[in-house]
């Protein structure tokens, strides 16, 4: 079992953010604060989304729990069921059961295990006691004959040793003659790995502190054991014991300074307590110790994948993919990685591939919808995200609908998307998106009333962008006050564009009201600053496509192609 528990220890990871959509923190969050239905519905769609990630069935059974044990019990207890299988699936460790679980023929094995026994047959007979602990690895009962076994041995240690353990689990057999023969007179102490056990079995059945308890008091019979500690850190991290995770982390990487599982479970912790500097290193000190660990693989992807570094999450997305066939969070990120560097003739058929992985996913589609995107095909992306709505109402694709109904001039449409993200959550981190294509829709319906009134509004865009601005102004004309609207006019003719948002923010002022050869010179002038950013060339196809210009953006996309690929080939990727 020592061996099993070390090999759980690993197994036990958190992905730290499994896909890009359904961040695993986000339905934390709202669990946290209490929002148990709207963090049911985000677990649904995070398990479709990342069904190898053990970590959002055991929230989605917490959170069922929190809203009604009685009524969603049957669920709740499927859901820690897959968390747990999920964390055996190396097929070399033994089965812990839950303790409300059916014992499977467990009397069918004690029979003959006795049977064997009587028979004389002892490697037979404790063949099948061992199945009995692969069942319930607390049955005093098995225990109790590899006791007996051990001792017809004449190993008397062993024998003690086994009839210990029986004792724990039930103070009758101290009474048992075997017991006595054994010179066993008072109930033993609980072993190291019996609170171990107790602590994974309470983990697994929803109780992190109990679970903690029986950590902790494993950890006072051997300070020392790096598979103990290891879960003890998890444990710390995912019941948001963060002083404890740090006191404890710092105190494992003294010790096991060549340990994937503590690294990754220390950058885990990292991300966490937004020890940003810390991350990446730790990531990479993990890789170095074993390239091929999936783990890190899926960390390290991740972590690029949020800095928006396309190369380096391609390239460990991709190895991922080469380790492991079958991993549909892995091939995601190596899809959403290509069509970032535009890289379509390579993303196609891996996405055909990863919809055979899970069909229920809704990121595929979403991800197709980026293609169709990249190519000025917004018709069919609006198509692949109402499709990906069906299976999860995510409000990112409500606001990447918006968007696209907002190009095709479906200007009442796109604000019913912007509403629906809304409604699923008015705690979105999108809230800054929602607002500017809020405003941008109701200023191209001209409706002064909604205008003013959503700016009047807790608006989360920023005030100082060159689109609020603008916004600002054309309110100013619906009113009819001239004055202010000249006033802000000038104030938009003097910016001159700084960041990249300046640059998307002023080609869409100068398209609307200059025309499309300034919007594009003004983009043309911000892909100089800024050559590896996709958003300035899929702004450009936006506008040839409102344009109706069909050459342009035929040569637009043969410019994309072109420039991506040579930040391909030009990019450092050796970290």
């Amino acid at each position: 079992m020592k061996k099993s528990l070390f090999i759980i220890s690993i197994l036990l990871l958190s992905y730290s953010k499994a896909s890009l959509l359904f961040n695993l923190e986000t339905g934390l969050n709202e669990y946290r604060l209490n929002n148990y239905d709207f963090a049911k519905n985000y677990f649904i769609s995070y398990i479709n989304n990342n069904p190898n990630d053990k970590d959002g069935y055991f929230w989605y059974a917490k959170t069922l729990e929190k809203l009604d044990i009685k009524k969603y019990s049957p669920l709740i207890f499927e859901n820690y069921k897959k968390a747990y299988e999920l964390t055996l699936n190396d097929k070399n460790i033994e089965k812990i059961t839950f303790s409300s679980a059916k014992n499977q023929n467990i009397e069918d094995y004690f029979d003959m295990s006795i049977m064997y026994f009587e028979q004389g047959n002892l490697k037979t007979s404790e063949q099948y006691a061992d199945l009995m602990l692969k069942i319930n690895p607390k049955s005093p009962s098995a225990y109790f004959i590899k006791a007996k076994i051990a001792l017809v041995k004449n190993n008397k240690e062993k024998a003690k040793e086994y009839i210990n353990q029986a004792i724990i689990f039930n103070n009758k057999y101290i009474e048992t003659n075997l017991a006595k023969a054994l010179e066993i007179n008072e109930i033993p102490e609980i072993t190291q790995q019996m609170y171990n056990i107790y602590a994974l079995e309470a983990y697994f059945s929803g109780n992190i502190e109990t679970a903690i308890k029986y950590l902790e008091k494993s950890k006072e019979k051997n300070p020392q054991d790096i598979d103990t500690n290891s879960l003890l850190l998890e444990l710390y991290i995912n019941n948001n014991d963060l002083d404890k995770a740090q006191k404890l982390s710092e105190e494992l990487l003294k010790q096991n300074s060549k340990n994937i599982n503590i690294k990754l479970l220390c950058a885990k912790l990292y991300k966490l307590t937004k020890q940003n500097d810390k991350i990446e290193n730790t990531l990479l000190d993990a890789y170095k110790i074993n390239p091929n660990n999936k783990y890190t693989l899926l960390m390290l992807g991740n972590y690029y994948l949020e800095k928006k570094d396309y190369i380096s999450s391609k390239q460990y997305f991709e190895q991922l993919t080469n380790i492991n066939d079958e991993m549909y969070e892995a091939y995601f990120g190596y899809i959403y990685s290509l069509i970032q560097l535009n890289d379509i003739e390579k993303a196609l058929p891996l996405t055909r591939k990863a919809i055979t992985l899970n069909p229920k996913n809704s990121e595929m589609q979403y991800l197709l919808a980026l293609i169709c995107t990249s190519q000025a095909q917004y018709d069919e992306a609006a198509n692949y995200i109402i499709e990906a709505i069906k299976n999860d109402e995510n409000p990112q694709y409500y606001i990447k609908l918006a968007k696209l109904n907002y190009i095709l001039k479906k200007y009442p449409q796109s604000i019913i998307n912007l509403k629906d993200a809304l409604s699923l959550n008015q705690f979105s981190q999108d809230k800054e998106a929602i607002d500017e294509y809020m405003l941008k829709n109701y200023i191209k319906l001209e409706d002064e009333k909604n205008t003013a009134n959503y700016l009047k509004g807790k608006l989360k865009l920023d005030k100082n962008r060159i689109i609020y601005k603008y916004i600002l102004y054309k309110l100013y004309k619906l009113q009819g006050n001239e004055k202010q609207a000249s006033s802000q006019l000038k104030e938009l003719k003097k910016i001159k564009p700084k960041t990249l948002i300046d640059y998307l923010d002023l080609s869409e002022v100068q398209f609307e009201e200059k025309g499309i050869e300034f919007g594009i010179k003004t983009l043309n002038n911000g892909i100089k600053k800024y050559p590896d950013t996709k958003k300035l060339y899929e702004k450009k196809l936006e506008f040839y496509f409102i344009d109706q210009n069909q050459e342009e953006i035929k040569k637009t996309i043969e410019e994309m192609n072109k420039a991506f690929k040579q930040i391909a080939q030009k990019g450092n990727i050796q970290k």
